[in-house]
């Protein structure tokens, strides 16, 4: 048996590998072969394009990585004619999976979403490809299930993966932190264009508040080693007090009072380890008018959508500047054994651990 994967993004390399994980424990003779990275590659995929090569945020982004793109759907072209593939997996990323999946379906090949596009927020043309190109889709949001339903899509929710991922394994310890009553972890993102734009004023906001808050300090956090260069250019001196950490987001999540966190999954991540936060984000000037024009929700950060309701300051695009920042995390640290308390439903919310294991089950019956 042959299965193609195809993960786009460093989360979703990450929650692609647990899943082949996952499948090989059931079947062990599957052969797998597809775009990804790190972990993809860790796990025993054959790696035909590298993910971080096709890796865009916003829809001016595109533009630049077309020439990528263009190369990796004729690598994806050469495995479908030259192999016998069994069944495809796309991991979100739904600008390149979707037409990939239409491809893949027209050859035959039954195509499986794991993590779908945000379809109920925006982008709601995007539903009758769904329905039309994929076999079945794997919801990690409970709310997503019924509104997929309710379009006559094929669809599961086994619960969300990052209750399986998100453990500190306790590498890092309080002593390997400043030392400080008020620990504020930064979360700058897992792409290049996150940190460019919201780097410089995540870190100036923390300067801000810590000029009222003396007893403060701050650690940033991030996932993928390759954007340290990037992160320690933006921080320059501001970083002589402020630690770098690679691969320690949960232990550092663990251990901290507060955070500024990038939207995107990070935000549920901070929502497990009961760390209140505030969540900014800000696109290019052209992707933040399309997606305002499209939206069909009030709130980006999922930690908000899954609680329907503002749990956590968010700022988007103009709002975006240390002043308002600094006062959104006064607003978060007044108020953050209230926010403690309604992140404590989180767990309850998301289901139980070993949804990877539930869904390669569910995935191979219907094979």
């Amino acid at each position: 048996m042959k299965a193609l994967f195809i993960a786009g993004e460093t989360s979703g390399d990450i929650h692609a590998s647990n899943l082949i994980n996952s499948l090989k424990k059931i079947n062990p003779e599957i052969q797998f072969i597809g775009i990804g990275g790190e972990k993809m590659t860790e796990v025993g995929v054959n790696i035909i394009y590298p993910a971080e090569r096709i890796s865009v945020l916003g829809f001016s982004e595109v533009i630049s990585k077309i020439s990528c793109i263009k190369e990796a759907r004729r690598e994806i072209s050469k495995v479908v004619r030259r192999q016998q593939l069994d069944f495809a997996v796309t991991v979100d990323f739904p600008g390149f999976n979707i037409p990939i999946a239409r491809y893949l379906n027209n050859n035959g090949i039954p195509v499986f979403y794991f993590i779908t596009p945000q379809v109920w927020a925006w982008g709601a043309w995007r539903v009758k490809h769904l329905r039309k190109y994929f076999k079945h889709l794997f919801v990690i949001l409970p709310f997503e299930e019924k509104f997929f339903k309710s379009e006559s899509i094929n669809v599961s929710f086994l619960g969300n993966p990052i209750l399986d991922i998100a453990i500190a394994p306790g590498e890092l310890k309080k002593k390997d932190l400043p030392d400080s009553e008020l620990l504020i972890s930064l979360l700058p993102g897992s792409r290049e264009s996150e940190i460019k734009r919201l780097f410089a004023p995540m870190l100036a906001a923390y300067n801000l508040f810590k000029n009222k808050h003396p007893e403060s300090a701050a650690v940033v956090a991030l996932h993928n080693k390759n954007l340290l260069p990037l992160v320690e250019r933006i921080g320059g001196e501001h970083l002589v007090d402020i630690p770098v950490f690679c691969g320690k987001t949960y232990d550092i999540l663990n251990l901290s009072n507060l955070a500024i966190v990038t939207s995107g999954t990070a935000t549920i991540e901070a929502g497990i380890f009961n760390t209140p936060m505030v969540i900014i984000y800000k696109l290019s000037f052209i992707s933040w008018i399309i997606a305002r024009i499209l939206a069909r929700v009030k709130n980006f950060g999922l930690i908000n959508l899954i609680f329907s309701k503002d749990v956590v300051p968010e700022l988007l695009q103009g709002e975006v500047n240390p002043q308002n920042i600094s006062r959104a995390l006064e607003e978060v640290h007044s108020n953050r054994f209230k926010i403690m308390d309604k992140f404590s439903e989180l767990k309850y919310l998301l289901g139980n651990k070993g949804c990877y294991d539930r869904i390669a089950n569910s995935l191979l019956s219907m094979v």
